[in-house]
């Protein structure tokens, strides 16, 4: 709480210098009191002179003689460019980025792709996957059972041409598919099937 919450309205008139307000008592001599400690206050502080403006100034000339070149081409300055010097600049940056679209390839269209049904009869099997160069030969793609007793199937999508694979029966045997278009000598004692796969479907034989 502040010290002038403690009196009255008619007590802060008379603080604020209202000549028409009578105080009589304690309340009296309490603002008589404030007032004293007021004037006792105000003559301790003191008011900067002509010494103060004088060193503010000799400050800022020596600040502004000791600028760098730098500082003077970080200084804001108005820039103005005449509707020519614009113009120019505009049809240089248009010839440029039509140089760049020229020498860009042009976008391919998205490869097209078939959907294509592997299946292998192997009634003994347990687990049957298949890799090719359709999937670099990375970990097998597994195929389910099919309603027919001891066929593995499934189906994916793959782009036109031609593909070499193989089934994997059990994690451990590779197996050619005898139902592929061809087979071939992989390079390594091992054959693998191929598959040739047109706009339309699967090409034959």
């Amino acid at each position: 709480m502040s010290e002038l919450s403690k009196f009255s309205p008619e007590a802060q008139q008379y603080l604020d210098g209202d000549s028409a307000v009578r105080l009589e008592g304690a309340e009296r001599a309490s603002a008589d009191r404030l007032e004293q400690v007021i004037a006792a206050y105000t003559a301790q502080l003191r008011v900067p002179g002509a010494e103060v403006d004088g060193a503010v100034m000799r400050r800022i000339r020596e600040l502004a003689a000791s600028r760098s070149w730098w500082s003077w081409l970080l200084a804001p300055r108005a820039i103005r460019v005449r509707p020519a010097v614009l113009a120019v600049a505009a049809a240089v940056v248009l010839v440029v980025l039509w140089r760049v679209g020229e020498r860009e390839p042009p976008v391919r269209a998205a490869a097209q792709t078939v959907l294509v049904r592997f299946q292998l009869a192997a009634p003994a099997a347990h687990d049957v996957t298949l890799a090719g160069s359709f999937n670099g030969w990375s970990e097998g793609i597994p195929l389910r059972k099919s309603v027919v007793p001891g066929l593995w199937v499934v189906t994916l999508p793959l782009p036109v041409g031609e593909h070499q694979y193989l089934f994997q029966v059990d994690g451990n045997q590779w197996t050619p598919d005898p139902g592929a278009h061809a087979q071939v000598d992989d390079g390594f004692g091992r054959t693998n099937s191929v598959l040739v796969v047109g706009p339309r479907g699967v090409a034959g034989p």
